[in-house]
């Protein structure tokens, strides 16, 4: 349900005769529609050197001259320094073009070994290199005064991580993909280019002769995500569905319509199932929340939980099950979920209680890692034109 004076969150697929079906039409039109940058707002896009964040910082330095809008926009890269030379090289390159744009540029670089902190993996798990990367990226925003980061995530990075999603068994959170507007530990995150496919990317750098970089890394068939992409998708694509991109878009916006009628409606049951609130704890009515089918109340106790300190937690299947069985059974039994939540059935009551610390993606977080992140700002000049090579 969409939350009233905000646009619907139904997913938004604009349909362009296919001559006007390019990156800026596609971008224009998800930031207008989703309300993703206002005039005011100071951005920080997340440049990696690639193609895909290439294009978006060249795209929104030009969206600020045409529409005004945001105010301030700056470059952030994150040196994850996994590649010797290369991966400076990279960081060079972002820093030349921000330059060449009249854009500021900040930078952060990992720690050497940072990235491979399990014996015998290249990098550390997928999980662990996110959240690095992420704290980097908070802390950029920082020095940069930015209100949100930007991030290049395509039509294919949404397409490959439904189908990556499906086959490790998500519920229909997951399933409905990457939102335009979310929080990721933390961050306050925006995707302008969730319409837009690669081939829209590389024919927007070719028509504004604009250069990037190649990471060689990304052929390797080692990660799973390189793996769906090089390998299955394109299998999909040439012996089952010549339009397997699309068909996963479409399924993930069935997904996220579904997600978003059951948050809505559980936020419409969830006032019927409290017995109390204060500041860091809930109380549910057991014998209430058992009067409501098994899905839905997984989406309660979501709501629930979130609306105990303002944090969104991702919680895992086994996660509900165990608020499901807190439901159903006795009392005495308890159970810790992520970020310091504590739960526990007394009597006909499910008390929630959140320990008091600062939300996550926040400087109770972030200490260890400020620590550990080198970071710097680089003022860039008021020259713009194309980036160097």
């Amino acid at each position: 349900m969409a939350s009233p004076g905000r646009p619907s969150r139904r997913d938004f697929t604009p349909r362009l005769n296919p001559r006007d079906a390019t990156l800026e039409r596609f971008g224009a039109r998800r930031v207008e529609h989703e309300r993703l940058i206002s005039a005011r707002a100071t951005v920080l896009v997340a440049v990696s050197g690639g193609p895909d964040s290439v294009a978006l910082l060249h795209w929104l330095s030009d969206e600020r001259e045409r529409a005004g809008r945001p105010k301030t926009l700056a470059s952030g890269h994150v040196n994850h320094a996994l590649r010797g030379a290369a991966s400076d090289e990279d960081a060079a390159f972002v820093k030349r073009m921000a330059e060449s744009l009249g854009v500021p540029h900040f930078e952060a670089r990992l720690p050497e070994g940072a990235l491979r902190a399990v014996p015998g993996e290249a990098i550390a798990p997928e999980a662990e290199a996110r959240r690095l990367r992420y704290e980097a990226l908070r802390a950029l925003a920082a020095r940069a005064g930015a209100d949100v980061i930007a991030v290049a995530h395509t039509a294919d990075d949404q397409a490959e991580t439904v189908l990556f999603r499906m086959a490790r068994g998500s519920g229909l959170r997951g399933l409905s993909g990457m939102r335009a507007r979310t929080r990721v530990h933390g961050i306050r995150l925006i995707r302008p280019l969730l319409d837009v496919t690669r081939e829209q990317v590389i024919d927007y750098l070719a028509r504004h002769h604009v250069p990037y970089r190649e990471d060689a890394s990304n052929a390797s068939l080692r990660a799973a995500r390189n793996y769906l992409r090089h390998e299955v998708i394109p299998r999909l694509r040439e012996r089952v569905n010549s339009g397997v991109r699309d068909a996963l878009l479409r399924q993930s916006a069935l997904f996220r319509e579904a997600d978003d009628y059951l948050e809505g409606e559980a936020r419409r049951v969830l006032p019927e199932v409290l017995l109390g609130v204060e500041p860091g704890k809930i109380v549910l009515d057991a014998s209430r929340l058992n009067r409501y089918p098994k899905l839905l109340r997984s989406y309660i106790f979501r709501c629930a939980l979130h609306d105990l300190d303002g944090i969104f937690r991702e919680l895992s299947a086994a996660h509900v099950d165990v608020l499901h069985s807190l439901a159903t059974q006795s009392g005495g039994r308890s159970a810790d979920f992520p970020m310091g939540v504590h739960a526990r059935r007394e009597r006909g009551g499910i008390i929630l209680t959140s320990r008091k610390r600062e939300p996550a993606g926040d400087k109770a977080d972030s200490t260890k890692e400020a620590s550990q992140v080198e970071t710097s700002g680089v003022p860039a000049d008021s020259r713009k034109g194309s980036p160097a090579e």
